[in-house]
């Protein structure tokens, strides 16, 4: 398996260093979806140029007051603390082999997670896509599916799980959330199957696309779709419906349909939701992931004129 390419380098799921008083973040994220057990983690860092951190551990279920969102904010780690072997309010991370492996655990609050990833493809560099990665998104961002080996407690139960598909991301540089107006974020696969990134996105008023279909175990960028997604009453997604074209002319169909869902207010104006999914890939079965970002003052308009 070739890890590196022209937009991604050895290290470049390692903190990304920048001058001293540049403003800049790493973020990280990894998911674990498991329809059978109706139940879905979200596991997200984020660390800024001087080692201020913080995490989130989410679990969620179908019953929202089972759901545990449990965050940590303005964690300072001191600038020489790294993503090799890194710990933020008790929770541990660790790549241990650059671009295709890492390992998480964590235990607090009733909560307690053993996970092991292990890439299924290189990583695909948002740099890849026809327009590039958005300036306001991040300098670059990759995205990666992979699979799962380890063993989540939560509310007395223990689910172990092993090589289940999972996903990762990694974006460096800055973000810029007052330029983006929403975007819906998708993952969904297999581990020895097909898998699907996609992001539509529209900042600054400009509708984009960005993420890959994996063909043959390769990343191929997504070129063109179209996606209609349903809502409940207060615009939490519900479904959606995609087609999506890849550089080769290939074409494929992503249905979503939610299980679980939570929200993570973000930054000073924005909501994320989170949406546990079952999908289908061309009619085949997968979990998967459907994530929104909107305004929230846009938001609270629609929610009231529904």
């Amino acid at each position: 398996m070739t890890l590196t390419t022209d937009h991604i380098a050895n290290g470049d799921d390692l903190r990304h260093r920048v001058p001293a008083g540049t403003k800049t973040r790493d973020s990280l994220f990894w998911n674990i979806v498991l329809p059978e057990h109706q139940v879905a983690v979200q596991i997200y860092i984020w660390t800024d140029g001087d080692g201020v951190a913080g995490r989130q551990v989410a679990v969620y279920f179908p019953d929202p007051a089972r759901s545990k969102i449990l965050n940590a904010f303005q964690v300072d780690l001191g600038p020489d603390m790294d993503l090799d072997d890194w710990l933020c309010a008790g929770l541990g991370v660790r790549h241990t082999e650059s671009l295709r492996c890492s390992a998480l655990s964590f235990a607090e609050d009733g909560v307690e997670l053993d996970y092991r990833f292990t890439a299924t493809h290189r990583p695909f560099s948002y740099r890849e896509n026809p327009a590039g990665c958005p300036a306001w998104l991040a300098t670059n961002r990759f995205e990666q599916t992979g699979r799962a080996t380890g063993v989540l407690r939560v509310h007395g139960l223990e689910i172990p799980f092993a090589d289940v598909w999972t996903h990762r991301d990694h974006s460096w540089g800055r973000r810029n959330w007052g330029q983006v107006q929403h975007w819906k974020w998708l993952v969904a696969g297999l581990p020895d199957g097909p898998a699907v990134n996609a992001m539509f996105h529209v900042a600054r008023g400009e509708p984009g696309i960005n993420g890959y279909l994996l063909r043959s175990g390769e990343p191929v960028p997504i070129v063109d779709g179209r996606a209609h997604a349903e809502y409940d009453a207060d615009m939490a997604q519900v479904r959606l419906e995609a087609d999506l074209i890849d550089a080769r002319g290939g074409r494929t169909r992503l249905e979503m349909e939610r299980y679980a869902i939570f929200h993570v207010p973000f930054g000073s104006d924005n909501l994320l939701s989170e949406a546990a999914c079952r999908a289908w890939i061309d009619g085949e079965a997968v979990p998967g992931q459907f994530e929104t970002l909107w305004p929230a003052s846009q938001l609270r308009r629609m929610v009231e004129e529904t």
